[in-house]
């Protein structure tokens, strides 16, 4: 095997034992939570283990949400990798929504058309809101940080009057019209919200590593993130690689809205519909140090954590707040460069051990 190669599962390795000691650890602090604050802590935490797995549909859950923290983790890992801060990943999941529920709710809706017409309509309005802020920074000097928060409050709050005024199914209802079957993802899993979302998704992963690693662009969106005034000497338009960029990311973000919305999870346009899950994907992007690979990973690992919350929150006296501290800590973990240096600890214990004994054996021979 060839250096780098070797190098490069080194790296591997080492970020992959970094991440299992900082879940460990994250977990013993929530046992220790759950043991403080439940009457039946060893139940609790055994809920929280092993809730997701404890029937059909709750499976289904676990991975109709990793496929969705997938997505957002791939949208905020677009941005990052070009050293871009932008936030407005949730302001594009909810443009997206909207764009999809008007095309499933026209004449179109009802054809064979309906489903993926809805779903580009929802990465082209997405890909709009992604460009914004980033021709603002690019053409204005915006900070992308500012602008993209500022865009999210704008479509928040104009799908929230959306679904209460012109497009709500009834007099005090904050929803839409339910969708044709035509304009929704087909289910894979009878009974599960498993639906087609969870390919979207898999195909977003596909896509995002080649455009990545397999695409001239990929390699200077890389080139930019590490070092966007030594891109710009050679020759690479440094501002065009941030805007497509962040286009790219609010693309990923429209397809999170129709996977909302079209989904089995919903299937209309509803007050709230993204619950903030939009801006775990910083989490996501975070541990996962923006590859594209470790994202669904990540995804499914985190997606555990938090339906495991969910049911142990429901089931058992323990709010689902507990999580809360367990991502905090997994956060500060993995995005901190701690080393608890356990081999370096062990060698030093090896060969102190060892010196003591020829110094023993040293002494008893005078």
């Amino acid at each position: 095997m060839s250096a780098p190669a070797t190098d490069k599962w080194k790296t591997v390795r080492a970020e992959t034992a970094r991440l299992l000691t900082a879940v460990v650890i994250a977990l013993l602090v929530a046992l220790a939570v759950i043991m403080l604050t439940s009457k039946t802590p060893v139940d609790t935490f055994r809920t929280l283990l092993t809730g997701p797995l404890t029937s059909k549909r709750t499976l289904g859950l676990w991975v109709d949400e990793a496929a969705k923290l997938t997505v957002t983790g791939l949208a905020f890992s677009l941005v990052f990798q070009a050293r871009q801060f932008a936030m407005g990943v949730q302001g594009q999941v909810y443009v997206g929504g909207l764009a999809a529920t008007l095309v499933a709710l026209s004449p179109v809706g009802t054809t064979v058309l309906g489903m993926p017409l809805a779903v580009l309509a929802a990465m082209a309005a997405g890909a709009v809101y992604g460009f914004i802020p980033g021709y603002a920074k690019a053409k204005l000097g915006a900070n992308e940080i500012v602008s993209s928060l500022m865009l999210n409050y704008i479509a928040v709050y104009f799908i929230t009057f959306v679904v209460r005024v012109p497009l709500s199914a009834g007099p005090g209802l904050m929803q839409s019209a339910d969708f044709p079957p035509a304009s929704m993802f087909a289910v894979l899993v009878p009974k599960t919200r498993i639906d087609l979302g969870l390919v979207l998704a898999l195909v977003a992963i596909a896509l995002v590593w080649f455009a990545l690693y397999r695409t001239s662009w990929g390699l200077k969106l890389r080139l930019v993130g590490h070092n966007a005034r030594f891109a710009e000497y050679a020759g690479i338009k440094a501002t065009f690689i941030m805007v497509s960029a962040m286009t790219a990311s609010g693309a990923l973000g429209g397809l999170l809205g129709s996977m909302y919305v079209q989904g089995q999870t919903f299937g209309r346009l509803t007050y709230g519909f993204e619950g903030g899950l939009a801006f775990e994907g910083i989490l996501i992007a975070i541990v996962a140090k923006s590859r594209p690979l470790a994202v669904p990973i990540v995804a499914i690992c985190y997606g555990y954590l938090l339906q495991g919350a969910e049911i142990m929150g429901i089931r058992t006296d323990v709010p689902t707040e507990v999580i809360a501290v367990v991502r905090a800590l997994i956060i500060l973990l993995v995005a901190s460069s701690f080393k608890l240096g356990l081999g370096s600890m062990l060698k030093k214990l090896v060969s102190g051990g060892a010196k003591t004994g020829e110094a023993n054996a040293a002494e008893a021979g005078r």
